[in-house]
């Protein structure tokens, strides 16, 4: 019994994330981080879509990009209230890394949206919000050009240095200098248990669980400074786990990247990815396979890994398994040796 615990142990040692061979300093960016990664995600419309299938950005004017929305859709820009976007197109956004060195790194940043419209009977057939964040990479923060800091990257992480509870998703010096008014909006949930069962598809590839989830939460954000009017903030996140790049995400209402180009509210589902869901749920199939419904990932040059039916993750979650069947393996032989008693 003694070797048979003993042997469980030195396993657990050998894989154990906290071994002495695993506990040296690891990078704080993954391996796959470089010049030239980028990352595409989109929200697709269906080519005849339904009456009430439009996604609204509600955008506030004082952080938008230089080049902005023209004025033949807005005519005053009201810089205590937010504008609202309706998209009847496609949207994608593009993440790029540029001019990395050992401390910072560029990160540009696009949406594109088509078929924009702010108010009746003006449509833009296409509109572009681009930006370029400088991203500290001793800390993981996005900041402005004058040193304000913006947040961490959300649209990937580090496997080895996940998020915690109560980090910021966007830093309250930086709504303050774009007279935002919000309550703090942080990270309130990671958990590797999202649609554990569940295959997910997008419209780069399908991936397969563990997934790591991560939650954050605003109980406000005042969109109308003179009536008070406010948004509850829901930002719902979906990493595949072994490269820590975004696949999906469900709610979307803030993140760095988004704030950076004046979005603060998304109201927006992949209509194209909606409408399978829907036909999935109806044939009784959503128990082991789903779509990916909000910004989902479309192109990528990140490699990923082979995902077949025998994946192991290759993460940190691993050694949640494997210390699952130590503990497994030590119950049963101190079981049997009861019995054997």
């Amino acid at each position: 019994m003694r070797r048979a615990v003993l042997f469980f142990l030195i396993l657990f040692l050998v894989v154990s994330p906290f071994s002495g061979a695993q506990s040296i300093e690891k990078p704080k960016t993954p391996s796959w981080f470089r010049d030239g990664t980028y990352l595409v995600y989109t929200m697709m419309m269906p080519t005849n879509p339904k009456k009430g299938e439009v996604n609204v950005i509600e955008v506030w004017p004082r952080l938008l990009p230089p080049q902005g929305i023209p004025k033949s859709i807005i005519e005053d820009l009201d810089n205590s209230s937010t504008v609202t976007l309706l998209v009847s197109g496609d949207m994608y956004l593009t993440i790029k890394i540029v001019n990395t060195t050992s401390d910072t790194a560029y990160v540009q940043i696009e949406l594109e949206l088509n078929n924009v419209s702010a108010k009746q009977g003006i449509i833009i057939p296409r509109l572009s919000l681009k930006k370029t964040l400088l991203l500290n990479l001793t800390e993981m923060l996005y900041y402005e050009e004058d040193g304000t800091p913006i947040g961490s990257p959300m649209f990937f992480v580090n496997p080895l240095h996940l998020p915690k509870e109560d980090d910021y998703i966007v830093v309250p010096a930086f709504l303050k200098k774009y007279g935002l008014i919000s309550d703090r909006i942080t990270i309130k949930n990671v958990s590797y248990t999202w649609m554990e069962n569940r295959v997910l598809h997008t419209h780069y590839k399908d991936f397969m669980p563990p997934y790591l989830y991560v939650e954050g939460r605003g109980l406000y954000l005042v969109y109308n400074r003179q009536t008070g009017g406010s948004f509850d903030i829901v930002t719902q996140l979906v990493y595949d786990i072994d490269t820590g790049i975004l696949i999906t995400t469900g709610l979307c209402d803030i993140t760095p990247e988004l704030v950076s180009l004046g979005i603060v509210k998304v109201i927006a589902l992949d209509r194209v990815n909606s409408r399978k869901l829907y036909k999935l749920i109806d044939e009784g199939k959503a128990d082991k396979e789903w779509y990916a419904q909000g910004f989902n990932l479309y192109d990528t040059n990140v490699k990923l890994p082979d995902y077949g039916s025998g994946r192991s993750p290759s993460t940190p979650v691993k050694y949640f398994f494997v210390l699952s069947l130590v503990v497994l393996a030590m119950t049963a032989l101190w079981t049997e040796r009861r019995w054997k008693r």
